[in-house]
């Protein structure tokens, strides 16, 4: 084999060598712009989910007081019926007072 036919050979692998290196060069810039877009659509679904808890917090505190109020008011019915018993009872031993 010549000097001239081995420069050529030589010549050939370098530029498929150097063809293979662009073909990597562009499957990682391809990689690299995929990684960045998943990240960029992590980061919004985190926008998104903190936005939720935050509507969820006020929510569930809004609903802590109007149960609160439920509470409240159910206490004070309780008390209503039981005076209205006691009224009831001592209107019932009235009531067996005047028959005897």
């Amino acid at each position: 084999m010549s000097i001239d036919e081995r420069l050529d050979r030589l010549v050939e692998r370098h530029e498929a060598l150097a063809e293979t290196v662009q073909i990597v060069a562009r499957m990682q810039q391809a990689a690299e712009r995929r990684q960045q877009e998943a990240e960029r659509q992590a980061q919004e679904a985190d926008r998104r989910a903190q936005g939720r808890d935050a509507i969820y917090t006020e929510r569930f505190a809004a609903n802590e007081v109007r149960l609160a109020q439920l509470m409240d008011t159910m206490n004070r019915l309780g008390r209503i019926l039981e005076i209205h018993d006691a009224e009831i009872d001592d209107h019932g031993r009235r009531l067996e007072n005047l028959e005897h």
